[in-house]
């Protein structure tokens, strides 16, 4: 969020705080996204920006010439791969093309069928089982950015279901997260009377349910991400299960905001946690104190967002303790993203049954 050097006025802020509420359904994108709070932000994020300006020398690229590009498994396939994720963020008509998320699905497909390639040093080429890794992570996210779930869902679902090794392990993460992403853009698909269905495909719910009860936390968090959006019985039952189960701080954070965005009140006490600025659970991996500052503003903003969420849909429950909770962080913090994000939910809070 950018803010001026000055600090805003009371028009200003006010503004500011309420085009940062986030619609209550559908949720957003990004709003998904945010829910990962996972370790190695600060070097993605590097990544993310060096791939940026890569993207903006190829804009204009034809989608169906990336992937004969990606097929011919060049040096900077992985790079076409990003690329091409990028090109369906920004392009709804690709986005709704099954036969290009058909061409896509099948070219992973195949990679899944080939063993990644052995770890070699390369002084000019780069490590090519590492390239081959990042290739199949940026066609997850291809995927997941795809508004045809019945193409991509077998493939992804494929990718997500095992890893024989770390490396495995990270293709495996991607394609969960891509799940949770194109379970998203393809809700506001679905007539009124289907929207808590997930798409057609018996082996989705299953494999979110086992991911769920993964030892791996980093597993159990996305899984917890995508059980929220297929918002259904069975799902959300399995989300508050994992709130009573010994779990990693990550994985009780993003199931109680995925119960939030449900409106669900089991959320309540996960949330209180999550805004407390004594709570040091969720730091204890972090390497550096910036990497922990980063991480706990990350923590009271989500928190934030999902306490407003929780708010709206229950405009008749006693939310005494979060509004406490939220002026104890306001109290003690100076941070203009957070006090900005803990002034609107605090009006949200109070002004429940306002006339």
């Amino acid at each position: 969020m950018s803010h001026s050097d000055s600090p805003p006025d009371d028009s200003q802020q006010s503004a500011a705080s309420e085009a940062s509420l986030p619609p209550v359904q559908p949720p957003s994108a990004s709003f998904i996204l945010q829910l990962f709070i996972i370790p190695g932000m600060i070097v993605f994020v590097i990544i993310m920006v060096w791939l940026a300006f890569h993207w903006l020398a190829h804009m204009g690229s034809n989608p169906a010439e990336m992937i004969r590009e990606m097929r011919q498994n060049k040096a900077n396939s992985w790079q076409v791969a990003y690329n091409f994720s990028e090109e369906l963020r920004q392009n709804k008509a690709s986005r709704e093309d099954p036969e290009l998320a058909r061409e896509l699905a099948n070219f992973l497909d195949a990679l899944l069928d080939e063993p990644l390639p052995a770890a070699t040093r390369s002084m000019t080429g780069g490590d090519p089982r590492s390239q081959e890794v990042i290739r199949r992570g940026f066609l997850c996210k291809a995927l997941g950015e795809f508004t045809v779930p019945e193409v991509v869902l077998p493939v992804l679902i494929r990718a997500g279901s095992t890893n024989a090794n770390d490396d495995e392990l990270r293709v495996r993460l991607a394609a969960l997260e891509a799940i949770a992403l194109l379970l998203e853009n393809t809700r506001h698909r679905q007539p009124p009377e289907n929207k808590q269905q997930p798409p057609e495909n018996k082996q989705l719910l299953p494999l979110l349910l086992a991911s769920s009860e993964n030892k791996d936390h980093k597993i159990a968090t996305r899984a917890a991400v995508a059980l929220a959006i297929v918002e259904n019985d069975r799902a959300t039952n399995r989300l508050v299960e994992m709130l009573e189960e010994p779990q990693h701080a990550d994985v009780h954070y993003n199931v109680a905001m995925g119960l939030a965005r449900l409106g669900h009140l089991a959320s309540l006490e996960v949330l209180l946690e999550m805004l407390d600025p004594n709570e040091q659970r969720a730091l204890v991996d972090e390497p550096s104190e910036n990497a922990r500052n980063l991480k706990q503003t990350r923590i009271y903003l989500n928190a934030l967002r999902a306490s407003r969420l929780l708010a709206k849909q229950n405009q008749e429950a006693d939310l005494a303790p979060l509004e406490r909770g939220v002026k104890r962080l306001l109290a003690e913090q100076d941070n203009p993203q957070v006090r900005i994000e803990g002034n609107a939910t605090l009006r949200e809070l109070q002004n429940r049954n306002a006339p």
